[in-house]
């Protein structure tokens, strides 16, 4: 008998439309390229301005799907990054920054269509590969990546606040896929503006996924993360959206002497500071950071 409150669920592929291939398992080989880290043993638990150190990793290749969630006549893009090999059992759920700030730079690749072409790309491209897929993959070869892929109005969808829908959305994602991954242990990380969606969020899933730990990068006024039972968080600031603030590790301008553009920073957009700090440092190298240490 079908259970009348999953029924109206659903999640199907969409690689042809997206990327223009597919597979039997809708995953499809991608490369990711190489990347900047910090080196853990820079970093040091509550010091504030840490003088962190940075290495390079290599180019890797991971496994790639994109999908559809939807339920009723509600609908979002997901992405799918997985290790290339082995059956990661740990899932890293991404709820990114929130996309009205941009809305005039999205408003071209159509994202008032949650499955635009373009605006899906960009996410991929921009936020997937280029960023926090390529990071996760980085410091672990046992953690599946999910990016959930806001749109207009409602950015988050059916994801907004309903567990039981997120629960089924991973059930059937495991099973399209092949089972080539599990989601017995749940982390998730927020960036910025996304905080507040990221704690309802975290709230809804709570009593049905097993989470283990919660990352926050310079989220918005400082707000701490929601935090269910007893489980890992780290909260990290930068000082451009609050802080020092008790709770969170600070990493301020001081901290990143040794990147690769720091001489370079006054060539960033005004209000460069923070630009550089908020807008490249801290999602270009801190969620690694969180993961590795």
């Amino acid at each position: 008998m079908t259970d009348p409150t999953t029924s109206d669920i659903s999640v199907r592929s969409i690689n042809r439309e997206i990327i223009g291939m597919d597979s039997t398992n809708h995953l499809v080989s991608q490369i990711i390229p190489s990347i900047a880290v910090i080196n853990p043993s820079s970093f040091h638990l509550h010091a504030m301005n840490n003088r962190l150190t940075f290495s390079s990793v290599s180019s890797t290749t991971g496994r790639l799907g994109i999908f559809v969630a939807q339920k009723g006549a509600q609908q979002r893009a997901m992405i799918l990054l997985l290790p290339s090999s082995g059956t990661p059992s740990r899932l890293l759920i991404c709820i990114t920054q929130g996309f009205a700030q941009a809305a005039r730079n999205l408003e071209p690749l159509g994202w008032s269509n949650p499955l635009s072409p373009p605006f899906v790309n960009f996410c991929l491209l921009k936020h997937v590969i280029n960023r926090w897929g390529a990071q996760t993959l980085a410091a672990r070869d046992d953690t599946a990546f999910l990016y959930i892929v806001r749109a207009r109005g409602n950015e988050l969808g059916p994801f907004a606040n309903d567990g039981p829908f997120v629960v089924e959305v991973l059930t059937q994602l495991a099973a399209l896929t092949g089972d080539t991954f599990s989601f017995d242990s749940v982390e998730a990380f927020t960036f910025s503006s996304g905080v507040s969606d990221f704690n309802v969020f975290i709230n809804s899933v709570a009593s049905s996924l097993n989470i283990e730990a919660v990352y926050g990068i310079d989220p918005a006024r400082a707000m701490p993360l929601a935090r269910p039972g007893n489980c890992v968080r780290k909260q990290y600031l930068s000082g451009q959206t609050g802080g020092p603030a008790a709770g969170f590790e600070y990493l301020g301008l001081d901290s990143w002497l040794k990147e690769f553009r720091y001489s370079e920073r006054a060539t960033f957009p005004d209000p460069w500071v923070f630009n550089y700090m908020h807008n490249w440092v801290m999602p270009m190298y801190i969620l690694n950071l969180a993961l590795a240490t």
